[in-house]
């Protein structure tokens, strides 16, 4: 039987396990929809996190000790999921705890065996942290979309709902990203029908966004950015740059000169953070070590083992990027 760790990256949009060995070997890749607790009921969250779980023993397809379970997990915690997926895990062959961790924790270990530093993040949420010998030293944001993710996929979408809202009742200028969201909505816009005293687009523009879950309006997002040079879009992404660097100065420490770790699915597009961190760090006396973060997963697995006291350096994460990075491929070899 061979002793595995088991790591699963939860973000809002997927989840993603990974089995590795003691050497940082892959053993196994499983992913699922997101397991998020902020953004999915709890139900639905855990459900998600056990299929990815379950489809990396699957793809491992060997008898497994897992040592340790760690969830590097965006969102709130919600003690009602750990008893179902401990469960779940015990039948899988955990033998050891389950450790919850911070998703932004995971993006630092993915690029840098660093174990002091800075993570930014724009994905469906946002926000920073500082890394201080491996934990969680600051954060400032990543609390959700009800209560934060200021820039955020969230917060982008759900200006551009709010801004066509504003332009279709003659309140707000005229903006590229009506007929955007109109269109994704599949509403069309030539109607001069008048319902209710609002325009016809608009009330259907209405009804479908409250339709939908809240964290959904992040489908927005690739709107916004599709749109860049349009005014009302443009001013969007410059003040998600504005939180984000605000974030980022709130957290920043002048004993800890980096490397700045980037992630998010939204972040390359806010092409001025990088220089603006930069900035700050050079005021500080530091040269400026800014990174896009890689696989999440690789940064979980990382957690995973140097909670089992294995000290993960240059050498073991290339090999742990590599081995996911090949088993992926295995997996997927249409991709």
């Amino acid at each position: 039987m061979i002793t595995a760790l088991l790591a699963i990256d939860v973000g809002g949009s997927n989840s993603r396990a990974t089995l590795v060995d003691l050497a940082g070997n892959c053993l196994g890749k499983g992913r699922s929809r997101g397991g998020n607790p902020g953004s999915n009921p709890p139900d639905l969250a855990a459900a998600a996190i056990i299929s990815a779980a379950e489809a990396a023993v699957s793809d491992a397809g060997v008898d497994l000790s897992i040592a340790v379970a760690l969830l590097a997990m965006a969102g709130p915690r919600v003690n009602a999921m750990q008893p179902q997926i401990e469960a779940a895990f015990r039948a899988l062959g955990l033998s050891g705890p389950l450790v919850f961790s911070g998703d932004l924790n995971a993006l630092l270990p993915s690029v840098a065996a660093a174990t002091d530093g800075y993570c930014v993040v724009c994905g469906t949420g946002a926000g920073a942290v500082r890394i201080r010998n491996g934990e969680v030293d600051g954060v400032t944001d990543a609390a959700g979309w009800l209560l934060g993710d200021l820039g955020s996929g969230y917060w982008l979408g759900h200006h551009a709902a709010i801004a066509v809202t504003a332009a279709l009742e003659g309140r707000g200028p005229r903006t590229a990203l009506t007929e955007a969201v109109l269109d994704a909505l599949s509403i069309p816009t030539t109607s001069t029908a008048v319902v209710d005293g609002r325009p016809m687009p608009l009330r259907l523009l209405i009804d479908a966004i409250y339709a939908m879950r809240p964290i959904e309006l992040a489908k927005f997002a690739p709107l916004v950015i599709a749109n860049g040079q349009d005014a009302v879009a443009a001013e969007l992404l410059a003040q998600s740059e504005r939180y984000l660097l605000a974030d980022f100065q709130q957290v920043f420490a002048a004993d800890i000169a980096g490397p700045v770790v980037l992630g998010g699915g939204i972040i390359e597009h806010l092409t001025g953070l990088p220089s603006a961190i930069s900035e700050v760090m050079r005021a500080a006396g530091h040269v400026p070590d800014i990174r896009l973060s890689g696989d999440g997963s690789v940064g979980a697995a990382v957690l995973a083992l140097r909670h089992q006291g294995v000290t993960v350096d240059e050498a073991m994460l290339a090999t742990i990027t590599a081995s996911v990075k090949a088993r992926v491929a295995k997996s997927s070899p249409s991709d």
